[in-house]
């Protein structure tokens, strides 16, 4: 893990962040250091074609001349109008980034949608850059549903974090944590299960027959 926050460098992945700003649940600590790292960052160079029905779009954000940022799109309408670039209806469905420069794919988003109102689904991302996805999250309704974590850096998914959409004692819209499930053992299969309450740890079951399922729990902070 120390690997990837050493590489995973502020103005890298504000480059990164650059292009995906917006196409998610908002976050304005995301917000500023995509600001912050645009005042250092080169001119993008944009390449962008027409292949039929689908479309890329090739981004350099670093100014070396290489693409880091790749958008594919679904193309929509008659070939006039396909020939005509400006005029074309296109619909994002990928998104693909290297964010260390490398020339290697390390995030990889996923939308759906009509034109224009894409929204983002999931999103797939290598850590490590070790050429294995380490973390997916699920969106619904721009907000993130689950995450799937492989902490061990070993191929396969030990975490799955849960969260609902509720709302403040003052009527705000919050994402909150609900429950928490890890593999331990690395068996693959759920052992720990951790339950929460407005962000906090209240209760959590464990699976001591090997059955799949919660046998015996403890229960924390003072019982209501």
């Amino acid at each position: 893990m120390s690997n990837a926050q050493r590489i995973f460098s502020p103005l890298a992945l504000g480059l990164a962040l650059m292009v995906t700003v917006g196409c998610g649940p908002s976050n304005e600590q995301t917000k500023a250091t995509a600001k912050a790292a645009a005042k250092n960052a080169p001119a993008q160079q944009v390449q962008f074609e027409v292949d039929g029905n689908t479309a890329i779009e090739r981004i350099d954000i670093n100014g070396d001349k290489r693409p880091d940022v790749y958008k594919f799109f679904r193309v929509e309408g008659d070939q006039a109008a396909k020939a005509n670039r400006e005029d074309i209806k296109k619909v994002l469905i990928r998104k693909e980034m290297d964010v260390n420069f490398d020339q290697k794919i390390d995030i990889v988003q996923y939308y759906a949608g009509e034109s224009g109102k894409e929204a983002l689904i999931r999103e797939e991302m290598d850590l490590d850059f070790d050429g294995r996805v380490d973390t997916t999250r699920h969106y619904k309704g721009g907000y993130i549903s689950l995450v799937e974590l492989d902490l061990g850096f070993d191929g396969r998914t030990d975490t799955w974090r849960y969260y609902q959409l509720t709302k403040t004692d003052d009527g705000k819209a919050v994402n909150r944590l609900v429950e928490k499930r890890r593999d331990t053992n690395g068996d693959g299969g759920v052992d720990v299960w951790e339950y929460y309450t407005r962000g906090k740890i209240t209760k959590i079951g464990y699976d001591s027959t090997g059955d799949g399922a919660p046998d015996r729990f403890k229960r924390l902070g003072k019982k209501k």
